[in-house]
């Protein structure tokens, strides 16, 4: 819902309520002009009366007979006007004590990605807690597989590489026979994952000296911790 414009949609049809109830039996002019202009908006500023308000409304406008020339409104600006209190009471509500929105717990991210970040993290170095987060999980692979003479992207193209383990070369793989499609993918994908990371990753915050925005920091702890939660399910295929 875009609270700016119910909230101005809402306070137009209250004023425009307040003056045709003003002047309805002295100007009928003016007053046809006002009820012609409440009458096209009823329909909508009911709706979002409806969405508003917890009991039913069914009307906003009404006759007190039917051939009555006038328009009743007082019960119609009574309602708009509690909508527009609810609406303007979770507004501030939800400024007290901030959206319902799920919220990342940094601390359950994988240990491999957080445990090295924490400190850095803690100590608002963001950039930098990235940058050790993916070294280490850069480290756990290489302990995986043995392999010492590559880090980094090349690394991950190498483990996760379909071609079939060489000797001092061993491969992570997805469980499962590797001619299933589900398998397939996931190979494939987190070879192009993996590979990213490091690429769009790793590699920006280490060559530069300007610290990342906190949420953009998170959000690659978050990346990294997928990346090696998805290594945990793999299997080291070796050439023996």
């Amino acid at each position: 819902m875009d609270d700016v414009w119910v909230e101005t949609e809402l306070a137009t049809w209250v004023k425009l309520a307040e003056e045709y109830d003003l002047i309805k039996t002295t100007s009928l002019k003016s007053a046809i002009v006002l009820r012609n202009e409440l009458t096209d908006r009823h329909m909508s500023t009911l709706t979002m009366v409806r969405a508003l308000l917890p009991t039913q409304v069914k009307q906003l406008l009404y006759r007190t007979y039917p051939n009555d020339k006038h328009l009743q409104v007082r019960n119609g600006i009574l309602a708009v006007r509690h909508a527009l209190g609810q609406l303007r009471r979770g507004r501030e509500t939800a400024e007290k004590i901030g959206t319902q929105a799920p919220r990342m717990a940094a601390d359950k991210l994988h240990p491999t990605v957080w445990e090295p970040a924490s400190k850095l993290w803690s100590d608002h170095h963001h950039g930098m807690a990235v940058q050790r987060a993916a070294t280490n999980l850069s480290g756990h692979v290489q302990d995986l597989v043995g392999r010492y003479d590559i880090n980094d992207s090349s690394l991950m193209q190498q483990v996760f590489s379909s071609d079939p383990p060489k000797e001092g070369k061993a491969r992570l793989r997805w469980p499962g026979d590797p001619t299933n499609l589900t398998v397939k993918a996931m190979n494939d994908g987190i070879k192009n994952f993996a590979v990213g990371c490091f690429q769009a990753i790793r590699n920006p915050v280490t060559h530069t000296v300007d610290d990342v925005p906190k949420q953009e920091a998170l959000e690659h702890l978050a990346a990294l911790s997928v990346l090696a939660r998805w290594i945990d399910g793999c299997e080291t295929i070796t050439s023996t």
